[in-house]
């Protein structure tokens, strides 16, 4: 029978020649992890180049249609049902959309067939004063402002341009100009419109009007 030492050099010997002979009780943490290589990617350092031609296409095509339904998930849905669901739904037209819902024209504006002429957001720079509009105990010149940009019929941007002057819902008519491109008292009138179920908007680059206590 061989003795311990003997027996421990022999068993010492064949761990060497096979595996390394790691000891089982060797603390987890001290262990070499584990870990099988990662895979080449095209999004990490140098990946895009260790690709072949095809994948490459490939992926740069599923990086493009991400990023155009990106896109697409950015762009607020436009509502047609009405010129008041039309500038509530439009970004171009927040500010005069906020407005006209917080007038008590909206009503108005949502069913009775209408042309609302919509300035849009970069219109109001000019006229820094609008916020005041929305203050406790403005209701009225709210009321006044947003009734000077609806007309009581709905016509196309054609029509309204073909008419010399154009009666507002808030009582006063007002010319409209073509020297240096169509203009409703003043304000610029953008060309074309937007047809919706029951009334049409058509886009202002200004204000048409702005209550007296205001200016």
């Amino acid at each position: 029978m061989l003795g311990r030492p003997l027996w421990v050099g022999l068993t010492f010997l064949a761990c060497v020649a096979t595996t390394g002979c790691q000891h089982e009780d060797q603390p987890e943490s001290n262990r070499a992890p584990q870990t099988a290589p990662a895979p080449a990617s095209g999004t990490e350092p140098g990946g895009m180049s260790r690709l072949s031609p095809a994948a490459r296409e490939n992926l740069e095509r599923r990086q493009s249609e991400q990023e155009r339904l990106h896109d697409l998930a950015q762009v607020q849905v436009e509502n047609t049902l009405s010129p008041y669901r039309y500038i509530t739904s439009t970004e171009r037209y927040s500010i005069f959309g906020g407005l006209v819902k917080a007038s008590s024209h909206s009503r108005t504006i949502h069913g009775s067939g209408v042309t609302l002429l919509a300035p849009t957001d970069e219109a109001f720079e000019k006229f820094g004063n609008w916020k005041m509009m929305l203050r406790q105990g403005s209701q009225t010149e709210l009321d006044e402002f947003v009734a000077h940009h609806v007309l009581e019929s709905i016509m196309t941007y054609e029509e309204f341009k073909t008419k010399e002057e154009h009666e507002t819902l808030g009582g006063e008519s007002f010319e409209v100009g073509n020297r240096g491109g169509i203009s409703f008292n003043g304000a610029h009138v953008r060309s074309g419109h937007v047809t919706t179920e029951n009334g049409t908007v058509i886009g202002l680059d200004d204000v048409v009007y702005i209550p007296f206590t205001l200016r």
